[in-house]
Order: C-alpha cells, then sequence, then structure tokens
C-alpha cells in the first residue's frame, strides 16, 4: 500500500516541480475520478496547465483549501465548470487561478497513458456528453429546473 501523505504539505514541492517544468507522479484517492482511476492502484502525471480545454482533467484547489482532481466541462471566461467522471453534479465555482496542474498522462497499473491517445479521447468525448448545453449553462440550467418544479406542483 502507498503511503499517504497530506496534500498541504506536499503541495510546495508540487508547485516547485512543475514551475520547473517537471511533471509530478501522484496517487489521487477518492473514487470521483472512476472509472478512468482507482484510488491505490491508478496514478496521475501532472504538469504545467498551460491551454486548458474541455475535457482536461486539472488539479486546483478549492477556496476551503480542499485538493480536487477532477474534468473541466465546461470554461466560461475565467470560471470553470468542473465534475468528476463518476459524478453528475456540476461544480460551478471554480476560477483559473485557482488550477495549479493538468493531466498530461495516467498509469493504469504500470501501464502508461497520454491524454493523446485515441482511446482516450474517445472516453473524454463520452464523458462530455453526459452534460447537454443547459446543465453547462447555469442560468439556464436554474430556469429549468424551477420550471420543471412548478410543473411537477401542478
Amino acid at each position: 500500500m502507498r503511503d499517504v501523505v497530506d496534500l498541504n504539505e506536499l503541495f510546495p514541492l508540487i508547485l516547485e516541480v512543475i514551475e520547473n517544468g517537471g511533471e509530478f507522479h501522484l496517487y489521487p484517492r477518492g473514487t470521483s475520478m472512476e472509472p478512468l482511476l482507482h484510488a491505490g492502484d491508478d496514478s496521475v502525471m501532472l504538469g504545467a496547465v498551460g491551454e486548458i480545454k474541455n475535457g482536461d482533467v486539472l488539479f486546483y484547489r478549492r477556496k476551503n483549501g480542499q485538493f480536487v482532481l477532477h474534468r473541466l466541462i465546461k470554461k466560461r471566461g475565467d470560471t470553470l465548470i468542473m465534475c468528476g467522471d463518476s459524478q453528475r453534479a456540476l461544480e460551478y465555482d471554480v476560477l483559473s487561478n485557482q488550477v495549479f496542474a493538468k493531466m498530461v498522462g495516467f498509469y493504469k497499473g504500470d501501464i502508461y497513458h497520454t491524454v493523446d491517445e485515441p482511446e482516450y479521447l474517445e472516453y473524454v468525448k463520452k464523458q462530455l456528453s453526459r452534460f447537454p448545453f443547459y446543465r453547462t449553462n447555469p442560468t439556464i440550467y436554474k430556469f429549468l429546473r424551477k420550471v420543471k418544479h412548478m410543473i411537477k406542483r401542478s
């Protein structure tokens, strides 16, 4: 079993490695990125953020201090809509300046995969397709939820 290290202690090292052009090997915990990543078995390589696009897996820190590795569903200016692969609830309030790294590759067990492989790109398309337009537009989504709720009550 891999040692569990407090990310608050590791964070300065992660930043230093990435800021100097390196990649950081991280074993994420939790189940939010299943089936792509299984805690304890799979790991990610984190690199510089650079340009981000829908479908990228980003390493960021929430306003409450929690570190998160989730997929970018939609970018709206400086605001990012994020979600774990095994989740349905979108996170609408992540800002670009909260992102510190991007997944550039991942290990499934001992086998390394890049984010440019055709099989992975198909997986990303499937993940993004779970969220229709109205889900990635908070204003429209809230309006449609209210309409749905009003219909149920009548």
